[in-house]
């Protein structure tokens, strides 16, 4: 079955493979990478489903600092849902969080991984849409717009359009 077509799958707690020292050499190779960030990486907890692999880094309290995902496959991938979805799964339904397009002094693309950085609990970024919306397949072709149906075990907040 292709992986797409398979219903979503809660992630699941899975147990980290350890750095080799090959591993890293490589990412040494790779420049910029310190003792502290491969520290952070030995230290990750690694959450797994049928299509994603994250890399979960906490802070002090518990709460979830970073986000870093790739498809299993290692294919590029951006489903805004399913983002969506490992965040709530994992930081929680009312964690904001953004995806971070750096200065390219601080870019890091070494591979299909993307990064979300959760924000602290309570706190909201200081951008973005303040209104709730959304459409379903038929309102959106109402307005000329392409919308792909909510899978059935969505849940949406209840929202007063």
């Amino acid at each position: 079955m292709r992986q797409e077509l398979r219903p979503w799958e809660r992630l699941r707690p899975a147990k980290p493979k350890p750095l080799t020292p090959e591993k890293i050499a490589a990412l040494k190779a790779t420049g910029g990478v310190t003792e502290d960030f491969l520290a952070e990486l030995q230290a990750a907890e690694v959450w797994i489903n049928h299509k994603y692999t994250v890399q979960v880094t906490r802070r002090e309290d518990g709460s979830v600092a970073e986000l870093s995902i790739r498809r299993n496959d290692r294919k590029a991938a951006h489903d805004w849902r399913d983002f969506q979805r490992i965040k709530n799964e994992i930081a929680g339904d009312e964690i904001e969080a953004v995806e971070l397009y750096p200065a390219m002094s601080r870019l890091m693309d070494t591979a299909n991984q993307y990064y979300i950085f959760c924000l602290p609990p309570g706190e909201k970024v200081a951008a973005g849409l303040m209104v709730t919306a959304r459409a379903t397949t038929a309102e959106a072709a109402a307005l000329g717009a392409t919308q792909r149906e909510l899978p059935s075990d969505w849940v949406l907040p209840e929202v007063e359009l």
